[in-house]
């Protein structure tokens, strides 16, 4: 009995360095890991890392002085697996600030990001020309503050939390033709929607900075609505109140609407889809109907 009491007293050491070693994380003074993740939510406050929506993310990481120290970035199998983001360059005590951009060109060159030796001149802008400016990705933003520890590792169980910071638009015409007739035109070559106006970018805070801009969203024919026109997808936009939203025709401007069936005014918001239906009365007089809804919802049909 002795003997298996003496073999259990060096078994549960040997165990307790497993468990150690399985957890990822060794301390001399074994106190607790802590560890720094990235969370994704809508606006709902909803997790939804695992969905991918955001498939990539830039961490801006500042000192306590706010000044630029390094920027790390994390890919989508990263992000989705909801990794331990490990702050191994810091092995001091230091109050360290994080800011996260999720999605920046992700589907191209559509934003410039400041080089930024402060914090403050930390700045996501949107490409544009002569304030017709790109369709923004579907940004996301988070800021958190960190505290490092000398031993290595941070003092407490972190998150940083992106949430939307653009939302979108879907476009659709009724009674086109109404519209075209008033103007005496035979035929459609080309459709432009336009979506006037928002700022043109965001501060390190996620608040709204910049130019006055316009976008052009893409446009096709409908294949519901034989002789109708609408946007293919989904066209991402800053957020912004008392939008207008015009249509051209071949380059012959049909109308124009700032305000919706209430009369209020035409919004687009952050993780919000605001779809617009167009349309013309007889005299080809132009109107808007409005829905708004939470990104993530799948509804071709569209209720007033």
């Amino acid at each position: 009995m002795k003997r298996i009491s003496f073999i259990k007293q060096l078994l549960f050491p040997a165990l307790c360095l497993l468990a150690v070693l399985a957890t990822g994380c060794i301390k001399d003074d074994l106190d607790e890991c802590y560890k720094l993740r990235l969370r994704a939510e809508n606006i709902k406050g909803e997790d939804i890392t695992a969905t991918g929506y955001v498939s990539t993310a830039s961490l801006y990481i500042f000192d306590e002085d706010l000044n630029y120290l390094e920027t790390r970035v994390l890919d989508k199998d990263f992000i989705i697996s909801h990794d331990e983001i490990v702050l191994d360059n810091y092995t001091a005590d230091r109050k360290l600030n994080i800011v996260a951009w999720g999605n920046v060109n992700v589907l191209g060159d559509k934003q410039e990001v400041s080089e930024s030796k402060r914090i403050d001149e930390l700045k996501v802008m949107l490409k544009n020309q002569k304030t017709l400016a790109v369709m923004p990705d579907s940004l996301y933003y988070g800021i958190q503050q960190v505290q490092t520890k000398a031993s290595g590792g941070i003092t407490e169980n972190k998150e940083i939390v992106v949430h939307p910071k653009v939302g979108s638009v879907t476009i659709e015409t009724i009674n086109l033709e109404y519209g075209l007739r008033s103007r005496g035109i035979s035929s459609v070559h080309e459709c432009d929607f336009y979506l006037n106006k928002t700022l043109s970018g965001f501060d390190y805070q996620g608040e709204q900075i910049g130019d006055s801009v316009y976008y052009n969203p893409a446009s096709e024919p409908s294949t519901l609505n034989i002789g109708e026109w609408k946007t293919p997808n989904q066209q991402t936009a800053c957020p912004g109140n008392s939008m207008g939203v015009s249509l051209d025709i071949n380059g012959i401007n049909l109308g124009s609407a700032t305000v919706d069936q209430n009369g209020k005014p035409i919004e687009t918001k952050a993780g919000e889809n605001t779809h617009i239906v167009l349309e013309f009365a007889e005299d080809g007089t132009l109107s808007a109907r409005v829905q708004v809804r939470p990104w993530g919802e799948v509804n071709d049909h569209i209720e007033f």
